[in-house]
């Protein structure tokens, strides 16, 4: 049960951060109104910004840090449970 508690909050904590990493990545893009020549706006920059997020590498830090906290807090939940 501890082993599947722990993939469960690992992927749901990865999910989150990877959710924001992604807005910071669109939001950070923006949509400019330029005089120039435009740029890709709409499901172009979506998919744009969740490729960049995929292979940046604070994706896979935030993964690692979602299964460190997720052991954190089943050890620490597990801890608590079995000493009352």
């Amino acid at each position: 049960m501890r082993a599947a508690k722990l993939i469960g909050l690992g992927i749901f904590f990865s999910f989150a951060g990877f959710v924001m990493l992604l807005v910071i990545s669109i939001m950070r893009s923006g949509i400019r109104i330029e005089t120039g020549p435009s740029h890709a706006t709409g499901l172009s920059a979506m998919v744009v910004g969740i490729i960049e997020t995929l292979f940046n590498p604070l994706t896979s830090l935030v993964i690692v840090i979602a299964f460190v906290a997720a052991t954190w807090l089943t050890r620490k939940t597990s801890k608590r449970t079995s000493t009352s």
